[in-house]
């Protein structure tokens, strides 16, 4: 499904989150614009996976392999996680993206999840 067609769906259901069973993600270049708080399920009826439309599509203009690795469901979150550092894009936003958010408290909170992101990374290694 196109990220645009995703988005229409999103504000015409007037729920906090709707259920697709995918998205193609080079239709992210398409939105313009995108609340914060747009949550999609994907459901490929094997694993589903929740995002954040918005962050979604500031990957994107980031990092377009992250958001095709990241909604193919065929990869795990592990699989994820081994490749890129992280297990969404909320992290992955919050580790190299953190330029491109305009929402102050979106910043802040993103700022909190990189400190806890770099203190798991260092607790793995026994720091």
């Amino acid at each position: 499904m196109r990220a645009i067609d995703v988005l229409k769906l999103y504000m015409e259901s007037e729920e906090y989150r709707i259920e697709v069973d995918s998205i193609d993600p080079d239709s992210l270049l398409e939105l313009v614009e995108v609340p914060l708080e747009a949550q999609v399920i994907i459901n490929n009826g094997i694993r589903r996976r929740l995002v954040f439309l918005a962050f979604l599509k500031i990957v994107y203009d980031c990092d377009p392999e992250f958001v095709r690795d990241y909604l193919n469901l065929q990869h795990s979150l592990e699989e994820i996680h081994k490749k890129y550092g992280v297990y969404t894009e909320l992290e992955y936003v919050a580790l190299h993206c953190m330029h491109a958010v305009r929402d102050e408290d979106a910043s802040h909170a993103l700022k909190k999840l990189k400190t806890f992101i770099l203190s798991r990374k260092s607790n793995a290694h026994g720091l």
